[in-house]
This record gives C-alpha cells, sequence and structure tokens, in this order.
C-alpha cells in the first residue's frame, strides 16, 4: 500500500446534507431476522465521514436515500489528498493521535490488518443493529475474521479485493492461449512461448513481471499467498509471532515440508538467469535505469505480457494505455484443491469520541445493505463483499476474478506493515543478489520480523 496521503484537517470534497427529524424516534430494521434498532434524538446530529481512495460523489445517492428516513442528520463527507511524503500508515498515525486528544471525525475506514490498532479507538456495532450471527451470514470467513473480535463487530466493509492475474489478450490470441494459466505449472508452461530476447540475450518482453522486489509493487503479498499456497502459516494463531520459517502444520514428522524455503525458491527463480523460470529481472545500467519497467507499466508498454496485481489497478490501466486489450483472472495456485489468496480492502468503522455512535452505525450499517451497496459498488466500481451480491459478479469483466476468489481469501497479519514489507525486500533481494540460500533468507526475515517493536 503505497498511497500516501495528507494528514488532517481534512479537504471536504463531500457534500453536507442536512435534514431534520421530525419523529422522536426513527426505527430501522437492525439485521435481516427482523430485529428492531432504535435511535432516539429530537437535536441536530452532524457526523464527518473521512473516507478514502474514492471520488467524493460515490455515497450522494446513498446520503440521499437516507435523507428520506431520518431528520436532522448531517452528514459530511470528507476525503484526504495525495501528498507525495506521506503513506496511509501516517494517516492511520494521526487518525490515532486525533483520537487520543479526543477529537477526529465520527466515521473513518482502516484497512482489514488494523483492527488490533484500532481496537481501542472504535467502538463496536450495536448487538441490536447487528449481530455477529448476522454479520457472519452477510459476509464471508475473512471478513468475519477479520472483523469480528470478542463476540464483537468493529467494523463492516463496503467492498472487497484480492491479488488477480492480468494478462494481455493481444498476445494470448496471437499465439493462440486459449485460457488463462490457473496454475503456476501452466504459468512456468507459458514462460519460454511468451519471453522475447534481444541483442545480448537482454529480455525485450518478459512472459510475467515477477520474481523481485523492486519493480513488484505487492512483491510482499504475492510471496505470501504462495507461502500459504505451499501450506506454510505467516503467522502464530494469535498473529503475534512470525512463523513462515517454520514445517508446513500438515507436513510429516519425518520428512517435514519447510513452505517458506520452497515458495521463496520459487518466486525468485522468475528473475534469476540460471533458471528455467527465468523471464524479468531488476538490472539497472551505469545510469540507474532500469532495464524492464515496474510491473504495471512494463505491462501497460507491453514489455511483460502478465502481472499479479489488485483489481483497483484495473481503471489506472484503462487511463494510462486506453488502447491496450486485457483481462483479469485468479491468481494461478500451487494446487487447484487448496487455493489461497491475500485480501486487501477497507473497513468502515466508527470512533469511541462520536456523540452519536449509534446513528453512524446505522448510516454505515445502511449504507452497507444490499440495495444501497449496489449503487456504491456501481459508483465506485468496486466487487461486492455481500454473500448475497458475490454471485451477480462473478462473470463481470476485469472483476469477476476477485468474486470468484472470496471464498478462499485470506489475510496476513502485521505488526508494522511497512517494516514487514521492507524486510521481505531484503529476504528477496538477498537470494537474488547476494546469494543467500532461501532457508537462510526466511529465518533472518523471521528473526526480523519478530523483533519489531
Amino acid at each position: 500500500m503505497n498511497t500516501k496521503l495528507i494528514p488532517f484537517p481534512y479537504i471536504v470534497l463531500g457534500m453536507a446534507i442536512i435534514v431534520i427529524l421530525g419523529a422522536a424516534s426513527c426505527r430501522r430494521s437492525g439485521s435481516d431476522n427482523g430485529d428492531d434498532f432504535r435511535i432516539e434524538t429530537k437535536e441536530p446530529v452532524v457526523l464527518e465521514y473521512l473516507r478514502l481512495w474514492d471520488e467524493s460523489d460515490v455515497l450522494d445517492e446513498i446520503i440521499q436515500a437516507y435523507q428520506e428516513e431520518h431528520s436532522n442528520v448531517s452528514i459530511i463527507v470528507k476525503k484526504a489528498i495525495l501528498r507525495p511524503d506521506e503513506t496511509i500508515y501516517d494517516y492511520q498515525d494521526n487518525l490515532i493521535k486525533q483520537i487520543a486528544d479526543g477529537a477526529g471525525p465520527d466515521m473513518f475506514m482502516i484497512h482489514n490488518d488494523w483492527l488490533a490498532y484500532h481496537k481501542n479507538h472504535i467502538v463496536p456495532v450495536p448487538n441490536a443493529l447487528m449481530t455477529v450471527q448476522d454479520y457472519a451470514n452477510d459476509y464471508p470467513q475473512v471478513v468475519v475474521d477479520d472483523f469480528v473480535d470478542s463476540n464483537k463487530v468493529y467494523a463492516i466493509p463496503y467492498y472487497i479485493d484480492n491479488l488477480i492475474l492480468f494478462y494481455n489478450t493481444n498476445i494470448f490470441d496471437e499465439l493462440k492461449i486459449r485460457k488463462p494459466p490457473r496454475t503456476w505449472s501452466e504459468v512456468t508452461e507459458l514462460i519460454p512461448k511468451l519471453t522475447i530476447y534481444g541483442p545480448g540475450n537482454k529480455i525485450e518482453r518478459a512472459a510475467l513481471a515477477f520474481g523481485v522486489a523492486d519493480g513488484i509493487s505487492r512483491n510482499a503479498d504475492i510471496l505470501a499467498s504462495i507461502i500459504m499456497q505451499y501450506g506454510g502459516e505467516m503467522t502464530t494463531a494469535d498473529h503475534t509471532k512470525a512463523t513462515f520459517n517454520l514445517p508446513a502444520p500438515n507436513s510429516s514428522s519425518d520428512q517435514p515440508f519447510f513452505s517458506g524455503p520452497e515458495a521463496l525458491a520459487f518466486y525468485t527463480s522468475f528473475a534469476d538467469p540460471t533458471k528455467a523460470n527465468y523471464t524479468y529481472n531488476d538490472n539497472k545500467d551505469n545510469q540507474d535505469n532500469r532495464e524492464l519497467p515496474i510491473d504495471i507499466q512494463a505491462f501497460m508498454e507491453g514489455k511483460a505480457v502478465m502481472f499479479v496485481g489488485y483489481a483497483y489497478q484495473v481503471e489506472n490501466i484503462k487511463k494510462f494505455a486506453p488502447n491496450l486489450r486485457f483481462e483479469t483472472a485468479p491468481l494461478p495456485q500451487l494446487r487447484l484443491e487448496n487455493p489461497v489468496v491475500i485480501a486487501n480492502y477497507w473497513g468502515e468503522v466508527v470512533s469511541k469520541n462520536s456523540q452519536y455512535s449509534d446513528v453512524a452505525w446505522d448510516f454505515i450499517n445502511f449504507a452497507a445493505k444490499s440495495r444501497s451497496n449496489s449503487k456504491y459498488i456501481r459508483a465506485a466500481k468496486r466487487i461486492p463483499v455481500r454473500e448475497d451480491l458475490q454471485e451477480s459478479y462473478a462473470d463481470r469483466q476485469y472483476y469477476g476474478a476477485v468474486s470468484q476468489q472470496i471464498d478462499f481469501s485470506k489475510s496476513w497479519y502485521r505488526n508494522n506493515t511497512p517494516k514487514v514489507e521492507e524486510i521481505f525486500a531484503q529476504m528477496i533481494n538477498s537470494v537474488l543478489h547476494y546469494g543467500i540460500s532461501p532457508a537462510t533468507a526466511i529465518d533472518t526475515a523471521v528473526r526480523d520480523i519478530n523483533q519489531i517493536d
């Protein structure tokens, strides 16, 4: 997650919609089982809602629908602007500081692996509005795992994303490749067919932008997915320690299988000239110019036939490479019978400082319901996470691949994501450029991660 954000004060890009509550109470069905959630207030309610990524108007229609049923509620949507010297972790730190000072927005967004950071800064969904069982009925297991703690629901997501394979359909058609690879074995079979070499045996077109740290923007997520596909576990059950250097839990005691080194060796083989999988590199000339562009740029320029990324990159490709014909497919798997993919999404939460937390949760829940959520999905060009909307998206161009993978999506919990990603980059580079064995590199990475304060 390399997006950079301006901290507070925010630039208001949303709109305030003010209506007057004429009744002493407003009733909303808190869950699909018919339970009622009652809010009783006559006074004006102003809610500040901090949002990321989406355009400022994506919630307009939903807010207008909420306005028809409610009174005296003003929802002010704010969006942070990108700034080169800050990341989303600065945004997170600023939120924590503001809440500690008794300030901050009423509603905001947290990443799917941030609950541990924010649990003490937010209030859970009122049980009368939504029970854990209601939540489990509406959302996939990965969401339940991420946002339910101590039998309380702490966040409601509007959408989901996970790693997918992007591929150039023009080149596939030219070479009469009828379908994208479903397994890593099928990927490796395509490498000699898709890779083009130029003078000096330099790669002019990579089959897949893969195998390095510098140039693969989501290298840590990709490698973690492969480790889990090999049967490894990234952390202990309580997420407090990294464990991906240990034998796979299902391996035999007399012949333990070490998923981490195997996965790291496989990943780096795509950038190792001595390996059959070689198709990409991070080589630079004396002026520090790359021999091959970074993954998404290489893909847009036709210098990589495939790359792995998230669905949010679809719109960037369409914008900056409008003539490129491409499609997406589920992330290739080691074994189709035991698929795993890393999830990447955000949940909507309510601050503990909100004077009207029940109203705030009522609105978020309203926005997340099927009818409202469908409006958001269309406006924001996202993939629905609700169980009752997934099937309708399974065949959608570009986005269907994400929907097809929701049921086997997993989250990877990190106590300090920027530092962990830096350690993963060092781990990959130590194998590729310094001759360190994958087993030693994995052990060193786990040690360094477990020493992070």
